[in-house]
């Protein structure tokens, strides 16, 4: 221990920036909670972006690359590394050490950090990073993550994308632990009861960003074979030829006269919360914070059994929401959780605490 109380750790995250990703969030969630538990939690960010507020006890460590922008890819880590090294070089000796986010891992992995470091990773890397790559390119991108995560100490947020690192990425860490993402239920709960426009009004719900992952199309084909016969609302967008794309597959399926495409809410949690059922139909998920965030709501889900994430937060008497990647199968899914929506008991969130989740990491100190 190198604090001066046996109690007190000293933290140090490192990400790539603070832009408005899950795993940004994540951080932060951690950072704020085990800040206030008394510990010294410093984040230091590569990248000078950031839409989260910082915890006031949490402090910052910008470590931005100010080299000429069209020099910056000529030995572009291991200058990095050296800022990320000089930054830090009097705030140390560290008890725990966290980076989030494969930019964050190779620079930490060429700095004076990397043995002590663990390596979150929040995203199933062969579908990430090598889809749809073949031949020599893929080989030399698998070849590289072996190497970034090989023999070291990795998290991953879901077993799905451990056994992805493993089993299909060939990669081999001296330790591996799965520690899924942290939800602070009571800001959420508190969210959810801000007003609402379609409180009263028979919907299901759709959160998600218009990317070919999430699989609107075979959210619609569900929606149509689906006995239930309310609206679907739709949160996210994308560019604009997503939009459309998005549109002519509800049209497509005849049901974009059901269909309100609401665009993106900061606080999509009182949408949630008035839904009959929220509908995840990815067909990959690093984890499914949105299938957890719906739980906290009080909304029951139907999502498609994807890797990776959604089995693993869908147990017990809420798997009747689970549906193979087919339409048809999810939509049997949706009607199961509308016509008789499972109980959704403090025991199925609480695994997922942000509290919980502090203390899985402070473990590892």
């Amino acid at each position: 221990m190198t604090s001066g109380t046996s109690n007190r750790l000293r933290v140090l995250f490192v990400v790539d920036g603070l832009a408005g990703g899950g795993a940004e969030r994540s951080v932060i969630r951690l950072s704020s909670e085990m800040a206030g538990r008394g510990h010294d939690v410093t984040i230091a960010t590569l990248r000078d972006e950031r839409a989260y507020d910082l915890p006031e006890a949490v402090t910052l460590v910008p470590c931005y690359d100010t080299s000429p922008r069209r020099l910056r890819k000529i030995g572009e880590v291991r200058r990095r590394a050296g800022i990320l090294d000089r930054a830090l070089r009097d705030r140390g000796p560290w008890d725990l050490i966290v980076s989030t986010l494969l930019t964050a891992d190779r620079i930490v992995l060429a700095s004076h950090l990397a043995d002590a470091a663990w390596y979150r990773v929040p995203n199933p890397l062969s579908v990430e990073q090598l889809y749809p790559t073949s031949g020599f390119k893929r080989w030399r991108r698998e070849a590289r993550l072996r190497r970034i995560y090989g023999g070291r100490k990795v998290v991953a947020i879901s077993a799905g994308v451990g056994r992805d690192l493993v089993e299909d990425l060939g990669a081999r860490p001296s330790r591996l632990e799965v520690i899924h993402n942290p939800f602070d239920v009571e800001t959420i709960r508190r969210l959810s009861e801000e007003p609402c426009p379609l409180a009263g009004r028979d919907y299901i719900v759709c959160v998600g960003r218009f990317s070919r992952q999430k699989r609107h199309d075979r959210l619609f084909g569900a929606f149509a074979r689906a006995r239930y016969d309310g609206r679907l609302v739709v949160i996210g967008t994308g560019t604009g030829e997503q939009i459309i794309t998005v549109a002519e597959a509800a049209r497509a399926r005849s049901v974009f006269d059901r269909l309100d495409l609401v665009g993106f809410k900061q606080n999509p949690y009182p949408y949630i919360k008035h839904a009959r059922a929220l509908v995840l139909s990815s067909d990959f998920e690093g984890f499914g914070n949105v299938i957890v965030e719906s739980l906290i709501c009080g909304t029951p889900v139907a999502a498609t059994r994807c890797p990776h994430g959604p089995e693993e937060i869908l147990t017990g008497d809420l798997a009747v929401g689970l549906a193979d990647l087919t339409e048809e199968s999810l939509a049997q899914a949706i009607d199961r959780v509308v016509s008789s929506p499972p109980a959704i008991l403090d025991e199925h969130l609480e695994p997922f605490r942000v509290q919980t989740i502090a203390n899985r990491y402070l473990a590892l100190a």
